[in-house]
């Protein structure tokens, strides 16, 4: 019994040990700045339509695999209209959109597609955006 005791102490010490981390945060703390640019529709040249897509798993909710520093971001989505979920799948696939056009400033989303296979313990997405591109005209 005795040692039983011991064996479970002596466990929960090593993970105590493997498990504390340290976390260090630096922050500045800012106003927040809201820039808005008016740009209208003559001020843009439409490229065509481009296509991402990303295949993403999951685990517990928790994103693994896949690109994690190659990514595109969708700003402001509630004034575009688009309720896109904003994951690292999407971000994915957008980067993949705007990548097809190289000459493009920016890509907007007109419509996605998600497929979804649950697994154990997690699911895998695979997404797709189809997307307009756009490039600001030289004046």
């Amino acid at each position: 019994m005795k040692k039983s005791i011991f064996y479970l102490f002596a466990f929960i010490m090593v993970a105590g040990v493997f498990t504390s981390c340290t976390m260090r945060q630096k922050a500045t703390p800012l106003a927040p700045i809201n820039a808005q640019v008016n740009i209208d529709m003559d001020d843009l040249e439409y490229i065509g339509e481009v296509t991402g897509n990303t295949v993403q798993s999951y685990v517990f909710g928790i994103p693994y695999g896949g690109r994690q520093y190659h990514s595109g971001i969708l700003l402001n989505q509630q004034s575009l209209g688009v309720q896109a979920p904003q994951s690292r799948g999407l971000n994915n696939a957008l980067y993949d959109a705007l990548m097809q056009s190289p000459d493009a400033d920016f890509v907007l989303p007109v419509s996605y597609e998600t497929v979804t296979e649950q697994q154990f313990l997690g699911r895998k997405v695979n997404l797709t955006v189809k997307a307009k591109a756009f490039r600001i005209k030289d004046k």
